[in-house]
């Protein structure tokens, strides 16, 4: 495909040995080809840097690459903007060691882009790839491959701050756009939510309708863990990201969609028995003037720390 501007593929990987080298093949074989490739190894304690090394002196040789390697795992946000830094792409795409693009991801991706310059990512769809070999598609489609569910880029804002519909695999970012916002926030754990508000809220997004990744669903992964029974470390940057989103807001539709996304996470803080996250959720929630037997129940969940995160994880698992 004929150029319309570099792109950037930084893959970081932790503990990644068994999915490292398809993750790092499916780069090289994207059919756009002005690229590069930045692999980070985040201190993986299993064999991912040996396969990283390995892979680097087998690859073709035809487009830029470069590795870096940590002894000790480093926060994600801080790692990923410190790497970006270095590069000078017009595009980028935030890869993990255990995903895979399909070869015309980026070309789909970009062409979408290029035709809305002030856009500042595109997302596509994704197969998801569950532990026990079962794969779906992240949004529902018909029998004939057609999406059941229109995607409305018109008040993405307020749908994103209801509930997550943006597969951030699949995301590929206008690298201008990225380096003025300053990148991830590097106070946070993790950085899909917050990105994708932040960026939502400013700038026009745009949706490819192909599906452009393959995403691994396992346990090690860091969704996997958003709600870990009694140490979470991914609910204070969701509590974090909620405030932030409730300083952006413009309207009170805005405000009720808040409050939905508000009452789900609070509701997955007392069932994994995070209470100091539900205990701000809750002041969230009476700021945002939530009421109704639901806040009432949680409140008094919350109040007498009831423990049933064991029934959480049986459920769940």
């Amino acid at each position: 495909m004929e150029s319309l501007g570099k792109v950037t593929v930084i893959c970081t990987a932790f503990n990644h040995e068994d999915w490292i080298w398809e993750a790092l093949e499916s780069v090289a074989m994207q059919d756009y080809h002005d690229k590069e490739l930045v692999i980070v190894d985040n201190g993986s304690s299993d064999r991912t840097a040996e396969r990283i090394k390995d892979w680097v002196s087998q690859y073709s040789g035809l487009f830029p690459v470069k590795t870096y390697f940590f002894e000790d795992t480093r926060p994600y946000c801080q790692t990923f903007n410190e790497v970006f830094a270095e590069t000078n792409g017009d595009y980028l795409v935030d890869l993990s060691g255990d995903d895979v693009l399909y070869p015309d991801h980026l070309s789909l991706s970009i062409a979408q882009l290029s035709q809305d310059p002030e856009a500042a990512f595109s997302f596509s769809d994704a197969y998801l790839l569950e532990s026990s070999g079962s794969i779906t598609t992240f949004y529902r489609r018909n029998t004939f491959g057609e999406l059941r569910e229109k995607l409305h880029m018109g008040t993405i804002y307020e749908t994103l701050l209801r509930r997550s519909i943006i597969c951030a695999a699949t995301m590929v970012f206008n690298a201008k756009i990225f380096r003025k916002e300053s990148g991830y926030d590097e106070s946070l754990y993790y950085e899909d939510f917050d990105i994708q508000i932040r960026m939502a809220r400013k700038y026009h997004v745009v949706f490819s309708d192909h599906v452009g990744v393959l995403k691994r669903e396992h346990e090690e992964s860091m969704s996997a863990n958003q709600y870990q029974r009694y140490f979470s470390k991914m609910l204070p940057s969701t509590v974090k990201v909620c405030e932030k989103a409730l300083e952006l807001n413009q309207s009170q539709d805005e405000n009720k969609a808040l409050l939905e996304r508000v009452l789900f996470e609070l509701k997955h803080a007392l069932w994994s028995a995070n209470f100091s996250a539900a205990d701000q959720l809750i002041q969230m929630a009476e700021r945002l003037h939530g009421k109704g037997l639901k806040l009432k129940l949680y409140k008094a969940w919350a109040k007498f720390k009831l423990d049933i995160s064991w029934l959480y994880v049986s459920v769940t698992s």
